[in-house]
């Protein structure tokens, strides 16, 4: 069983899949927002009438919650494998890595949400400088709704900084004791704080024990060919249950043990997906909420789940180019920034150390 490295193109196609999931579970949400009560958080056994199966099944193969789940998942492992493989000196390693991630995420963040309160005012649903403000802050989300998840992505940082640096010591024990202690958000005196994080806290945890040798040991013992029956508990499981079967199923993407499905993610196509996946899961939002202001004043519209795999489409065609350029000219050359700092960092500290020794 090969051991992931620096790019593992299966995870990137699972990512932009990931990311088209959302663009088309919001744009069938947004052609009936009363699905939500109505289907989204009913069981089928809940519903009744074809035309809200139709929509209950829909929502359930494209459900942004699960693909919102792995991307958690996802993070948890690349991110904790990042810092497992630096060997710089801890304060540096720590230090570097939240340098790295504010130039990988909050660029892109600050273009599309400046572009976002720019279109939307002059488009007639105005939001406010202070809204504005609000969302750059990730306190809360009146521009950009998708941004709630980077707020989520901010705490899982902390979250796996700190489990890494229990890891060091205490190994897997370590990590698993940080995570019990972030879980205590759940606890009834606490339960008013970091909300939306705190649904995904098993998502991060788990994520990061995949690349440890726990991990690893646990994933080889799961045969390939259960990749379809994985796949299909993460579509139709819920809640923690949904998140167990989906970590053993990006454990066995990340390994490269998932056979057929695999392959088919490493395919050209998928790569490139995940390759805008961040930009595309950003930038849609911008197209999403101009199509529904137009579906919502036209009458007689088709099913809602015909209507949303049409919108998700159009938004998909306008949303992909700008992807691409938010991509090539924004999100490359911050990481490179990014990069850029914390390797002056490394330098200095080598440089530092050598005069030290004398050499």
């Amino acid at each position: 069983m090969s051991t992931s490295p620096q790019r593992n193109e299966q995870l990137d196609g699972l990512r932009g899949y990931a990311a088209l999931m959302v663009v088309f579970f919001h744009a069938i949400l947004g052609a009936d927002p009363d699905l939500v009560g109505r289907v989204l958080y009913r069981n089928f056994s809940g519903i009744t009438g074809a035309r809200d199966w139709m929509s209950k099944i829909g929502l359930t193969l494209l459900n942004g919650e699960t693909a919102v789940a792995l991307f958690f998942i996802m993070s948890g492992a690349v991110l904790f494998e990042s810092l497992m493989r630096d060997r710089s000196p801890t304060p540096s390693l720590i230090r570097n890595f939240f340098i790295r991630r504010f130039f990988r995420i909050y660029p892109v963040l600050f273009v599309c949400l400046i572009a976002c309160w720019l279109v939307f005012n002059a488009a007639g649903t105005p939001r406010t400088a202070d809204n504005l403000l609000l969302n750059l802050s990730l306190l809360e989300y009146p521009v950009n709704g998708a941004t709630w998840t980077l707020g989520v992505e901010a705490w899982g940082a902390v979250l796996l900084a700190l489990g890494f640096l229990a890891f060091k010591r205490f190994k897997e024990a370590g990590l698993v004791v940080v995570a019990l202690i972030f879980a205590c958000l759940y606890l009834p005196p606490l339960m008013g704080y970091l909300v939306q994080f705190r649904m995904f806290i098993y998502c991060f945890a788990l994520g990061a024990l995949i690349p440890t040798p726990l991990g690893r040991a646990v994933i080889s013992r799961i045969p390939t060919w259960s990749w379809p029956i994985l796949l299909i508990g993460t579509i139709f499981a819920r809640h923690t249950i949904q998140e167990t079967i989906a970590v053993f199923l990006v454990g066995l993407i990340y390994y490269r043990k998932a056979g057929a499905l695999g392959d088919f993610l490493a395919r050209p196509t998928s790569v490139f997906l995940g390759t805008i996946s961040y930009s595309l899961y950003l930038w849609n939002v911008l197209f999403l909420e101009i199509i529904n202001l137009q579906l919502h004043r036209v009458s007689g519209l088709p099913h809602p789940l015909v209507t949303g795999l049409i919108s998700g489409l159009v938004i998909t065609a306008f949303a992909v180019p700008v992807a691409c350029l938010s991509v090539k000219y924004i999100e490359l050359p911050f990481i490179g920034v990014g990069r850029l700092l914390t390797s002056r960092k490394k330098e200095s500290l080598t440089t530092f150390s050598t005069q030290q020794s004398g050499a």
